[in-house]
């Protein structure tokens, strides 16, 4: 009795005395082993979910925007207007004391913190800012649209890429540096509230694709970038975003304005998640490029050559599309030759408008970019 009562008494000792320091050591090894072999693989799984989600709100934002327009043959009104503005007062007749511009564009660098747009849209749509004449208001009016919101998101850095305060875009002149404004910024100095209504008149500046006209409507400035568009007739169209004060909302079309995931786990690089909505070029803005007597000037930023109203309206502009993780077509790529077998799409008129139900939403993710002869007619795919 005493040997059995003792090896119990020996078993509930062993059962009591908890693991050794040594025993931790290897069941924590063993554990970090694992953590090592699966995070990546959750993490990639954790990406991929969230592009699946971004690809399925792109596609039902459109979905959405199409059956309202069927039903009530006009777009949304109450879309986001991507700018940041400054002054005492944004009416028509104050409009020259107004100041408009595209709020600051992510530059990747998280320590500096964050600005408000995706670098990546900002190259993909490059945007500038463009004051509407009466012409074009009357017909955004015509579309459904007669009041915006202006975004008014004035975070950013406090440093510029050239190290100094507000500057817009790195002086060198490459695709890497093209990370912030394709216009300098200048300081603010009256900020106005954030997501401020804003009825459209003359003189009202919005963001538009690839180009601006100025207020006195006297000349255009213009990204001669020939490479990395979103689609490959965005050139002079004017781009708004679906926020949650949009009629798809306030309809009860849908409950609430979707937010892009992947701007939620890059909140420390940009504010800005919202899904863009891509009005079809007007026909006012079209007669204005046409106007050669009041657009004096067309200014060229960050490239070189000539652009006018005859060369977006020739029927002999080409474009090429390749997808983002595939391989680029090198500089001066012959588009007439393709030796690379590249999608391409010929015939494009830049300088015609488009059909009032002709809008686009932001482009899919491995969707395709598109590179556009835009500048000399001689069917070369500049670099740059």
């Amino acid at each position: 009795m005493n040997m059995r009562e003792e090896r119990k008494n020996r078993r509930k000792e062993w059962g009591s005395r908890g693991f050794t320091l040594l025993e931790i050591l290897v069941v924590l090894t063993i554990m970090g082993f694992l953590i090592a072999m699966v995070a990546p693989r959750l993490a990639n799984m954790s990406y991929e979910a969230s592009e699946t989600v971004c690809d399925s709100n792109k596609n039902r934002a459109k979905t959405y925007v199409s059956a309202f327009y069927e039903k009530y043959n006009r777009y949304p009104n109450h879309l986001t207007n991507l700018v940041m503005t400054d002054g005492a007062d944004l009416a028509a007749a104050n409009a020259a004391d107004a100041g408009y511009q595209i709020p600051y564009c992510s530059d990747d660098d998280p320590d500096n913190g964050p600005e408000v747009i995706h670098k990546g849209h900002n190259q993909n749509y490059k945007f500038m800012i463009h004051r509407l004449s009466a012409e074009e208001v009357a017909e955004l009016k015509g579309l459904g649209i007669t009041t915006v919101y202006n975004l008014n998101d004035y975070a950013s850095d406090a440093v510029g890429l050239d190290g100094a305060a507000a500057v817009g875009r790195n002086a060198t002149y490459t695709e890497g540096d093209r990370v912030t404004n394709w216009v300098s910024i200048t300081a603010i100095a009256t900020k106005r509230p954030s997501m401020e209504p804003c009825a459209l008149e003359a003189g009202v500046g919005v963001a538009m694709c690839g180009c601006g006209i100025n207020l006195a409507g006297t000349g255009l400035s213009y990204v001669q970038v020939e490479r990395g568009w979103a689609e490959e007739d965005l050139f002079g169209r004017i781009i708004f975003a679906l926020g949650p004060e949009s009629e798809l909302v306030s309809s009860g079309l849908v409950t609430n304005a979707a937010h892009c995931p992947g701007s939620i786990m890059n909140a420390d690089n940009f504010t800005y998640g919202g899904y863009y909505l891509v009005l079809p070029r007007l026909e006012a803005t079209v007669n204005r490029l046409a106007d050669t007597t009041t657009l004096a000037t067309w200014s060229v930023l960050w490239g070189s050559g000539n652009l006018n109203y005859a060369r977006l309206s020739a029927d002999t502009l080409t474009a090429v599309a390749w997808s983002p993780s595939g391989t680029v077509p090198s500089a001066s790529y012959d588009i007439a030759g393709n030796a690379d077998h590249y999608k391409t799409r010929t015939g494009l008129k830049l300088g015609e408008a488009m059909e009032p139900w002709d809008f686009d939403t932001n482009k899919q993710r491995d969707d395709e970019v598109w590179g556009l002869d835009l500048m000399n007619s001689n069917n070369v795919l500049n670099g740059g």
